[in-house]
């Protein structure tokens, strides 16, 4: 009876220990998958919040297809320009994380009031059309920013001033009422981007630079987050 006893006893100790063992298993797993969740939710949290996330922004290339617009000097067409810039900036707003539409994508003829339709069907927040200016006198130069609706001229400001407050080196020729289609029939807030004279040889040739285009695109990207906050 004694000799029983010892073993019961031994099978009792044996259980108890076993049953600790598995319990610190447990708490450990338990430990382990919390401090996963959590090392996950700081991550998270950590993860930068793109500043155009959900915001629609239609770029409206001007000219295209026929309509080759302003040529310069050098032979330069206008709806070449356009074009390239529209991408350029298309590409920057994806990267702040907006959803963009072109009203053309390539060399491609498109009505003015088509181009407005195409913001009224993408409901969009904000509508961009760009554009190069020209005169008769090759001294003429500069950038000027167009508005038609009051409540859209403060957006028009803010895209203005980031161009100036780079190094653009050209003409300030300010924020001004323009009476366009594209911005005057547009129910979406819309402004017109004149980027430089392609009349003007120096900003001809600038216009077509690679530097030029990713300078121009930062700062009305700039613009476009400052004003749709």
């Amino acid at each position: 009876m004694k000799t029983s006893t010892k073993y019961i006893a031994l099978a009792i100790v044996g259980v108890i220990l076993s049953t600790s063992f598995i319990q610190m298993q447990t708490e450990g797993a338990t430990k382990e998958k919390s401090d996963v969740v959590q090392a996950a939710a700081v991550t998270a949290s950590k993860e930068p919040q793109l500043p155009l996330k959900g915001k629609m922004i239609v770029l409206d290339p001007g000219h295209g297809g026929k309509d080759v617009g302003s040529i310069g000097g050098a032979g330069t067409y206008e709806k070449e320009v356009t074009l390239q810039t529209a991408q350029h900036i298309g590409r920057k707003l994806t990267e702040q994380g907006a959803t963009v539409v072109m009203t053309r994508q390539a060399d491609t003829t498109i009505s003015l009031k088509g181009r407005t339709e195409v913001a009224q069907t993408a409901h969009a927040d904000l509508f961009i059309s760009i554009h190069y200016d020209a005169f008769q006198s090759s001294d003429v130069y500069g950038m000027t920013t167009y508005y038609n609706k009051p409540q859209d001229r403060e957006i028009a400001r803010i895209i203005h001033d980031k161009l100036f407050r780079q190094d653009i080196q050209t003409k300030d020729r300010g924020v001004q009422f323009g009476d366009y289609h594209v911005i005057r029939e547009n129910a979406t807030p819309a402004v017109l981007l004149e980027l430089g004279y392609i009349s003007n040889e120096d900003e001809e040739a600038r216009m077509k630079t690679e530097s030029f285009q990713e300078q121009i695109a930062t700062a009305i990207v700039n613009g476009v987050i400052e004003g749709l906050r």
